[in-house]
């Protein structure tokens, strides 16, 4: 296996995919049904042609790169081309090359596989354009409808349904394209944490995607003069928002695999002479199982009903997101694990803190992934980086996997 040659590939593809950008010099930014998303999608499918593939866009945006094996049941391999708001390059776009050279490496060598194989890049996995994410599983799975993307807008206003018609897809049948052949998918995506790094491991075999718990939580209190209301009298919001909200965070370390963030605050009026009217927050809770995420959620309402007794404020819970832990695939897994051992790559097993389109679709198909290290941990930076070597590791097991997987499920 020429590693020094896949290595060189997968350089100059990601180097050219920079490009596609609309911030150059900060970052990348690609969101879903853009200029810039079409640009990449082009040069995705310029690279699956060449390796022989047949090509197609989906009506997700997502493109397709097929090769026929003796079954038509289908093996997917990708992972995502979109990005967050000045993101880094090699988030998601990185297992979509890497997949691509194993489609390479399959065309090379003359392999026969019993199951036909997809090369896939998803589109809007992150979200970050409509706050949705997992665009494309979630069609070929057949869970959104014609309502839903027609009330899910960007900050412009713009829906996704007309997003997508301005892409020159067909939103009317977004209930009309489900897959019913799909057999395993696979997935290699950097770590976008230090673990890996830190333990000097080649690659990760992911155990499970972590569920993820949102909601957004608004108390309501009075606003007064920030002189003359004395402090046994006041309803400051932010105050009894800052008790409620400083025991998450050491809540979230009574439990394995768990960690739980406030990521957004906005205060009213936000004016430094006048007691805090209201608060609004965002709080996030992720862990390994479901039972540890709804703890720790029960938990922080049980402290906000005491917070409410104790100072007569009032307060209301919004729920705004729940996806269940997904556990990842232990027949391929072992695959995986065989594939490091014999080639002699380290490697450990751990879970992700992060969401993956390997999650939606290991809710109702054997799913697997691959990571590989993120230098320094970084993410969803321009920072971001992962060495290409290690991509073409992942790249050989992946490999060896696709091989192996069509007599073991």
């Amino acid at each position: 296996m020429d590693t020094a040659k896949i290595t060189q590939n997968i350089t100059t593809e990601l180097e050219q995919l920079k490009k596609y950008t609309s911030t150059p010099e900060k970052g990348i930014t690609r969101f879903p049904f853009t200029q810039e998303a079409k640009e990449a999608a082009n040069y995705l499918a310029q690279l699956m042609t060449e390796v022989g593939l047949k090509v197609r866009t989906d009506n997700t945006g997502s493109i397709i790169g097929r090769l026929e094996g003796k079954s038509s049941e289908t093996i997917m391999l990708g992972s995502h081309y979109d990005s967050v708001k000045h993101g880094g390059a090699y988030d998601g776009i990185a297992g979509v090359i890497c997949a691509i050279e194993v489609a390479r490496l399959l065309r090379e060598n003359n392999n026969t596989l019993s199951y036909s194989l997809e090369i896939i890049a998803t589109n809007d996995e992150e979200g970050a354009r409509f706050n949705t994410g997992l665009f494309t599983g979630k069609v070929l799975l057949g869970q959104l409808t014609v309502d839903d993307i027609k009330n899910q807008f960007d900050a412009q206003g713009i829906s996704v349904y007309d997003a997508m018609k301005s892409y020159g897809l067909q939103p009317d049948e977004i209930a009309e394209h489900t897959r019913n052949d799909i057999k395993a998918f696979l997935e290699i995506h950097i770590e976008q944490g230090p673990v890996l790094e830190y333990h000097g491991a080649q690659l990760g075999i992911v155990q499970v995607i972590v569920g993820i718990k949102r909601a957004k939580i608004t108390i309501r209190g009075r606003a007064d003069h920030a002189g003359t209301m004395p402090m046994n009298m006041r309803q400051d919001a932010l105050e009894q928002a800052s008790k409620v909200i400083s025991k998450i965070s050491d809540r979230a370390r009574l439990f394995p695999n768990s960690v739980a963030t406030v990521g957004y605050l906005e205060v009213k009026p936000n004016i430094m002479n006048i007691v805090p009217s209201e608060v609004n927050f965002a709080v996030e809770i992720r862990g390994t199982d479901e039972d540890s995420i709804m703890s720790q959620y029960y938990a922080l309402l049980a402290d906000l009903d005491q917070m409410s007794h104790a100072s007569g404020l009032t307060y209301t819970a919004e729920n705004l997101l729940f996806t269940s832990p997904v556990k990842m695939n232990e027949t391929i897994m072992n695959i995986l694990e065989a594939s490091c051992i014999e080639r002699g790559y380290s490697y450990m097993q751990l879970p992700s803190g992060a969401g993956h389109d390997a999650q939606i679709f290991g809710e109702q198909i054997p799913a697997a992934m691959l990571f590989v290290p993120s230098i320094g941990g970084r993410s969803h930076c321009p920072e971001e980086k992962s060495e290409p070597k290690d991509l073409a590791v992942a790249t050989i097991v992946a490999y060896d996997a696709i091989l192996k997987i069509a007599n073991s499920l």
